[in-house]
């Protein structure tokens, strides 16, 4: 199959799989959008693998280091990311925005930290209260938007 045929759900929410809280995080996003926001990890599979080459094929930084919020024309991370996602749970569950439900594909969530294989092991990958506060004053302290074209 060529990637131009790979067709996405949009938005999707690209998280960290290797980090225990991040992969809660997106199971939250998932379920509180009432299952109209796709997840996928940075580091799961090929699906999302076919998408950040899409979406970041111009970014010159490493995108792995932030989630992001796809839409069809935009890409949000971190802050700007949280933003949007808000933005759009509360329009969703208002009945404002229409998004076709959709199905988990192959997810591979994290239940522990793999600290030697993840950046974020130094900004808090765990549930205890430590992790937790220093990966949301990380998601905090950074942020990115890219234009893309679906």
């Amino acid at each position: 199959m060529e990637k131009k045929d790979v067709k996405f759900h949009f938005p999707v929410l690209i998280y960290d799989n290797y980090c225990s809280s991040c992969s809660k995080f997106a199971q939250a996003i998932y379920h509180l959008s009432k299952r109209k926001i796709e997840i996928l990890g940075h580091f799961d599979i090929e699906r999302s693998n076919e998408l950040k080459e899409l979406v970041f094929k111009n970014y010159s930084k490493d995108p792995t280091k932030m989630f992001w919020y796809v839409k069809k024309d935009k890409a949000y991370a971190s802050r700007k990311g949280l933003v949007h996602v808000i933005k759009d749970l509360i329009k969703i569950n208002l009945g404002l925005i229409k998004y076709n439900k959709v199905q988990l594909v192959d997810q591979k969530f994290s239940k522990s930290c793999y600290i030697r294989n993840n950046f974020y092991s130094q900004y808090g990958c765990g549930d205890d209260a430590k992790s937790v506060f220093k990966r949301i004053s990380y998601l905090i302290r950074n942020t990115d938007s890219i234009q893309w074209n679906a």
